[in-house]
């Protein structure tokens, strides 16, 4: 008897592992084709949190656009962590706009 509970706690276990690395392996197969679908003009954001736009894809690097002085800097396509639907340059040009007029930040 208490080899079958010892059995059944085993496949339990087993199962519960195979579904968790099977969505992983999922995700991780999602965020490849992402990455390998990358094109000019798209606006992404890093793992380590930088974001832009996407200037130009190189084999296995691309090019990115920073804001707000739109500096290029070269990066690996693994460290794109997932596209960006932020409008980060309206919020940019919308601060410029109120530095303009003399409002503060609050």
């Amino acid at each position: 008897m208490e080899y079958i509970q010892f059995i059944v706690t085993i496949i339990i276990i087993l199962v519960i592992f195979y579904i968790a690395n099977y969505a992983k392996k999922k995700q991780d197969k999602e965020l490849k084709k992402m990455q390998d679908e990358l094109k000019e003009g798209d606006k992404i954001v890093t793992y380590s949190g930088m974001a832009g736009i996407v200037s130009k894809v190189l084999d296995d690097r691309i090019i990115l656009k920073t804001y707000p002085k739109e500096i290029e800097i070269s990066i690996e396509k693994w460290a794109v962590a997932g596209l960006d639907d932020r409008t980060i340059e309206d919020e940019h040009m919308e601060n410029k706009k109120k530095v303009a007029k003399g409002e503060s930040k609050k």
